[in-house]
């Protein structure tokens, strides 16, 4: 068993997911708080001699890491502040068979108005524009335009990774001359 090791891929662990969470709060992108606590990491292998770090979150926080390109902006209404692909390298993308939208976007926005108490809104003519309009506004612009990239856990492993191949490199090195030294003191027995 690698006991150092297994340490050094704990702290490394707990490092990367209090990062993400903090990059997603500083972000403002987990309105719900559900990204957020359902970001962990798990230790496989530990009593083997090849243990494993992996990270879990929602489905969705790949999304949100990566971003998203939009579908198509030129389909935005002309006079439209946003008609540019706010995701150009991510990728995902709307409309293309690997990013699930539609529908679920609808309403996942709709659960999100709601969720934000986002008062009604008027349009330029200072009539009141239903809570269903502007649900089809959102999600037409997000489907268009795409979804920033957060990368709010790419950055908290980018930062964690810079000392972690050193630590892991020592703990092993003193891990196997721990071993080393077991394996002789039973041998003089």
């Amino acid at each position: 068993m690698l006991k150092r090791v297994v340490a050094e891929l704990e702290a490394y662990g707990l490092n990367v997911v209090s990062a993400a969470r903090a990059n997603l709060k500083k972000k403002k992108s987990n309105s719900s708080g559900t990204l957020t606590n359902s970001i962990t990491y798990k230790i496989e292998n530990k009593t083997g001699d090849n243990p494993s770090i992996d990270f879990y979150a929602e489905e969705y926080a790949k999304f949100v890491d990566k971003g998203v390109q939009g579908f198509n902006p030129a389909l935005m209404p002309n006079g439209s502040l946003n008609r540019y692909n706010k995701a150009p390298s991510s990728p995902y993308k709307f409309g293309s068979g690997n990013f699930r939208g539609g529908s679920s976007l609808r309403g996942a926005i709709d659960r999100w108005v709601i969720q934000k108490g986002i008062p009604n809104v008027r349009d330029a003519k200072g009539r009141f524009i239903k809570r269903k309009t502007m649900v089809y506004l959102i999600t037409r612009s997000i489907w268009n335009t795409g979804l920033r990239a957060t990368n709010f856990f790419t950055d908290a492993q980018t930062k964690a990774d810079k000392s972690i191949s050193t630590k892991l490199a020592k703990a092993a090195a003193s891990d196997i001359e721990l071993r080393f030294s077991d394996s002789i003191k039973k041998k003089i027995k």
